[in-house]
């Protein structure tokens, strides 16, 4: 019977688990939804900080590096000038 009990619990925590990851990535698919450039930014910044722990992130630079998705070079200077004028004003 202590058998059967154990695996009726190992059971009820594999959902348990299930659903929490579940909810947790519908918590990232909504983050992402919402402000992907922020969660980018956020997401690059934890994987420089746990690569290298002392270093000073730059969000303005982030944003302007790394986090942009893939665009023709052609539109890089158009790009930059957009999100400079945004950061300073126009």
């Amino acid at each position: 019977m202590a058998k059967e009990e154990l695996q009726h619990i190992k059971k009820e925590i594999e959902k348990e688990m299930n659903h929490l990851r579940d909810l947790y990535n519908k918590i990232n698919y909504m983050e992402r939804k919402e402000e992907p450039e922020r969660y980018r930014i956020k997401k690059l910044e934890e994987h420089l900080r746990r690569k290298y722990p002392g270093l000073n992130v730059d969000k303005s630079l982030l944003r302007l590096v790394g986090t942009m998705s893939y665009n023709h070079p052609s539109k890089d200077k158009q790009i930059i000038r957009q999100a400079v004028s945004e950061l300073y004003g126009k």
